[in-house]
């Protein structure tokens, strides 16, 4: 289930990954070069943008919430991106909700936060996916790791599409294996507070042991995800939801029904 196109990169882009060379339920793949996901795109070079301007790069979607975005720009002052590629804005969750944090905050890195987030958020994840549907080109679609923001909306933009839940599982675990360890804002349980974290580094056994737990989350919540219906209940028209599907089939590929009728957003049962 290895994606062909990934071994493509951008200079100095972390965690990059071209959505492309998935395979789909009607024996076909998706189409390389249309959406990419990655880590934090502050670390691109002049000629990692150069790369991703050559590669049809239009829109960058960047999940992260203000906070992070400041940091972010505060460690690596001189970052700039070329003016031709337009960056959107859509976090996904509001970090100061206490709903949010009850549901969530033991769950930031891992794929059971995906059903709570997902319903209490409709209108934020929808707005990532309109920009995503009205690019006019290539999206990067990212947030801070590349690993679980970024995972949660590309599995359902994949679920959509048609590909095979095990191959979505893979594209997870190697963004989360992918993901660079280093100092960021996280959400201490104990203390109930955003505090500064160090990052942390696992063994390979730590690390096969969370790879494993997280597969088995996100294969259970995609086994109840109906994407067609979760998109228009957070906001999408048909037309929008044709957009998102012709971005990753190829032409005149069909995708059978995805997802069970259950309530949109709903956690797995």
């Amino acid at each position: 289930m290895s994606n062909p196109a990934n071994p493509r990169t951008w200079d100095g882009a972390l965690n990059l990954r071209d959505l492309g060379g998935l395979p789909l339920d009607d024996g076909e793949s998706t189409t390389p070069g249309r959406i990419w996901r990655s880590g934090a795109p502050e670390t691109i070079t002049p000629t990692g943008w150069a790369d991703a301007l050559a590669a049809g790069l239009t829109t960058v979607v960047d999940l992260r919430n203000p906070a992070e975005i400041v940091q972010a720009l505060d460690l690596l002052p001189g970052a700039v991106r070329p003016a031709g590629i337009v960056t959107c804005s859509t976090p996904t969750e509001d970090p100061g909700d206490p709903h949010f944090l009850e549901a969530c905050g033991p769950w930031l890195d891992h794929p059971r936060s995906y059903a709570p987030s997902t319903a209490m958020y409709p209108h934020l994840v929808g707005a990532a996916f309109r920009a995503v549907a009205d690019a006019p080109g290539a999206v990067l679609v990212h947030c801070s790791a590349g690993r679980d923001r970024t995972g949660m909306i590309t599995a359902i933009l994949l679920a959509l599409v048609g590909v095979e839940h095990e191959a979505i599982a893979e594209d997870y675990e190697q963004a989360f294996r992918g993901a660079v360890p280093r100092a960021g804002i996280a959400y201490d349980v104990e203390q109930g507070a955003w505090v500064q974290h160090p990052g942390e580094s696992w063994t390979a056994r730590q690390m096969d042991q969370r790879v494993g737990e997280r597969r088995a989350a996100l294969l259970e919540w995609l086994a109840d995800l109906d994407p067609a219906a979760y998109l228009r209940y957070a906001g999408l028209d048909e037309a929008r939801v044709r957009k998102l599907r012709d971005r990753l089939r190829p032409h005149g590929a069909r995708s059978r029904p995805a997802g069970r009728a259950g309530a949109p957003g709903a956690p797995a049962s």
